[in-house]
């Protein structure tokens, strides 16, 4: 009637680290992964980013103007946009905390180069 839970596939070997493998896969591709087309982040200027790569980039060649059209002491789409399409919380907290373009830029690009080590 019930079902075994924890144990073994027959091998010999406890599976007890796969759903944890699993669950790091899938936050390494949904963070490195391209955000469906509706949830694509338009940017005042009118770009559309469909991923944190695509994000980095824009930040290098954002006006103030712009940047500040999307994070002020107000709101900050580009940490929502993380936290909301890419699950990705502890980005979005260090995009919070970033006070201008630049530190939001390096926020960024030290997530990337996490994520490919």
């Amino acid at each position: 009637m019930g079902k075994k839970r924890g144990k073994s596939s027959g091998t010999g070997k406890s599976d007890s680290k796969k759903p944890f493998e699993t669950v790091e896969v899938i936050i390494k591709k949904k963070v490195l992964g391209e955000a469906p087309e509706e949830h694509h982040f338009v940017v005042a200027d009118g770009r559309k980013l469909k991923n944190i790569i695509e994000l980095a980039d824009a930040l290098e060649t954002m006006s103030e103007e712009i940047f500040s059209h999307h994070a002020n002491e107000f709101k900050n789409d580009f940490s929502a946009w993380v936290k909301d399409v890419f699950y990705d919380h502890s980005l979005a907290e260090d995009i919070s905390r970033a006070k201008n373009r630049l530190e939001t830029q390096i926020a960024v690009l030290r997530r990337l180069v996490k994520e490919l080590m």
